[in-house]
Parts: structure tokens; C-alpha cells; sequence
């Protein structure tokens, strides 16, 4: 085994790859990039990970911003020392008019594309990433098999925490609103892994497992976060907007919506969720909130939208 250390070397240019300070030395490096590019298009930033989005109504205009975004980044990275990698550099386009776009030179255009751990398609469908979703906690059944074959109930639901919940609700609060198919895809493989913690044969219900065990369904989790993120945003409530005072005068007042889409975006579907709460909750502090929600869902194992209706 060598116990010689290679003599320190400074380092007059760039970030240290690997390094803890790495990330945070090149966010300082980059600070100046969004406000280059704010005028055609907006950034979204996480260490080395960029991401250009620029939208507008004509095609044409469209396809000018994203002509010169990309430009000016190549300039940018040019000024700064960075070399702008094509190879690894992908686009996608959405919206009715996506197939009007001509493809841009010397980058992929694809229909799909990770960010940040999601996979986002052209049709915003969350399709991919539910398949991809379903594969990882797939995975985690099989782990929490064996770990429930060597090991108490208490240790398999630790791990159940560790290595199916976090991949379950990393990002429910888009994919969740995409589909009740989606929904249910993923209910089957965690009411799988609740009868594997309750010890049950594959025929029995798991309704009152789930309440044994103290575990929300993901529906209750999609539920409990899409209304905590709405609670947070400033929306008015019918009697802000109009002195009569009708029955739902306390509802939060829902935008109108031309596209079935804008009724999946985090803070309509979590405005109308809300709206179904009972008063107890629905007038309940933002502190106590999510507290209370978890609570109450946690009595009544709720598998679809339509159930949660229903208790409401």
C-alpha cells in the first residue's frame, strides 16, 4: 500500500471536480448568467445543471428566442473559459404548436428528458416517469421481501421509509394530478409492499394494514401536499372577490381554465382539494395543517380521488 501524498498543486482556473466546495464555487462562477439571458429566456440553475425555458405565443417569435439564447450562452461560456457541450445539450419543445418549430443545429431535439430526478414529456403527461417510478419501487419490493424474511416488522417499515417512500413522494405533487391510472399504478405496488410488512397472502385487503401501520396511501400523500402547497399561495376566497353571501362564499375562488392541463397545475388542483375539506380542517392554521390532514386521512386509507370525496 503507497503512503506517499502527491505534492498540493493551486489551482489558478476552474472548479475542483469532486470537491465539497465545488458546487458552491461555481454557482459564485455563474452567478451572472441568468441576468445575461433574462431578456429571451429564463434559467433555472442547480450546480452545473442548466436548463433554458422560453415560451411565446407565435411559433416564429418562438423559434427567434430560442435562436439566440442559446448564443448567448455559447458566448458566454466562450467569455468565461466554459466550453458549452452540444453533445450533451438536448431541447424539447411542448405546446399545440411544437410541431410548427424547425429543428435546431447541432443539438438533439427528444421527447422526453430528466431534470433533477423527474423525466418530463413533450405531452407533460408524467407517463415515462411513472413507468420509471414504478420500476425503482418494483426494485424496493424485493428488498423489503427479504429484509421482512431476517428481520421484525418494525425494521422492514424503516426501510419501507427509506427505500420506497422517498422515490414514491419525490415530485407527487406534478405527477400525482396526471392521472388516476398513474395514481393506481402506483397504489398496486405499495399496497404490495404493506401486505409484505403485515405479513398478509396476496387476497386479503390491506385497508386496515395501512392504519395498523400508521402509512398513508399515496393518494393521501398526493392530497395532504397539494393542499399544503396551495394553502400557501395568495389566493382569494369567493367572499373577497363578491359581497353575496352564498354557501361557498369561504371556497377559494378557482381561475377560469380553457385546457383540461391548467386543472393539473399544483395550486388549481390543490385549490379545488381543498375546497372538499370539511371546515374543521379547511379553517385550520398553517401550522397545524398538514398535522391535521395527515391525521385525518390516516382513518380512512383513502385509494382514489373518488373516496376522498366521498369522506369530505
Amino acid at each position: 500500500m503507497c503512503t506517499r501524498r502527491s505534492a498540493p498543486l493551486s489551482v489558478k482556473r476552474g472548479v475542483p471536480q469532486g470537491s465539497v466546495l465545488g458546487p458552491v464555487l461555481f454557482v459564485l462562477f455563474t452567478s451572472d448568467f441568468q441576468k445575461h439571458l433574462e431578456t429571451y429566456c429564463y434559467s433555472v440553475m442547480y450546480a452545473d445543471d442548466t436548463v433554458l425555458v422560453t415560451s411565446h405565443n407565435s411559433a416564429e417569435e418562438l423559434e427567434i428566442n430560442t435562436y439566440i439564447s442559446i448564443g448567448m450562452a455559447e458566448q458566454y461560456c466562450s467569455n468565461n473559459d466554459l466550453v458549452f457541450n452540444t453533445a450533451k445539450t438536448k431541447y424539447i419543445t411542448m405546446g399545440k404548436k411544437k410541431d410548427q418549430l424547425s429543428e435546431l443545429p447541432n443539438l438533439t431535439k427528444v421527447e422526453e428528458v430528466k431534470h433533477l430526478g423527474m423525466t418530463i414529456d413533450n405531452r407533460l403527461s408524467w407517463n415515462d416517469h411513472v413507468d420509471q417510478l414504478c420500476a425503482r419501487l418494483s426494485s424496493a419490493i424485493f428488498a423489503l421481501k427479504r429484509i421482512k424474511l431476517i428481520s421484525t416488522t418494525a425494521a422492514t417499515k424503516t426501510a419501507y421509509h427509506a427505500i420506497f417512500e422517498t422515490h414514491l413522494r419525490y415530485g407527487i405533487i406534478l405527477w400525482g394530478s396526471s392521472s388516476a391510472q398513474n395514481l393506481q399504478r402506483v397504489l398496486v405496488l405499495q399496497k404490495h409492499a404493506v401486505r409484505i410488512m403485515a405479513g398478509l397472502s396476496f387476497p386479503d385487503t390491506c385497508r386496515d394494514a395501512f392504519r395498523i401501520l400508521n402509512i398513508l396511501t399515496v393518494t393521501s400523500i398526493y392530497i395532504i401536499d397539494a393542499i399544503v402547497y396551495a394553502s400557501k399561495q395568495t389566493l382569494q376566497t369567493h367572499r373577497e372577490i363578491h359581497s353575496y353571501n352564498t354557501r361557498h362564499a369561504d371556497n377559494l375562488h378557482l381561475p377560469a381554465h380553457r385546457t383540461t392541463l391548467f386543472t393539473k397545475k399544483p395550486s388549481f388542483a390543490g385549490a379545488k382539494l381543498m375546497n372538499m375539506l370539511p371546515h374543521h380542517l379547511r379553517n385550520a392554521s398553517p401550522n397545524t395543517l398538514k398535522r391535521k390532514l395527515q391525521d385525518w386521512l390516516l382513518d380512512y386509507s383513502v385509494y382514489t380521488l373518488e373516496e376522498f370525496m366521498d369522506v369530505c
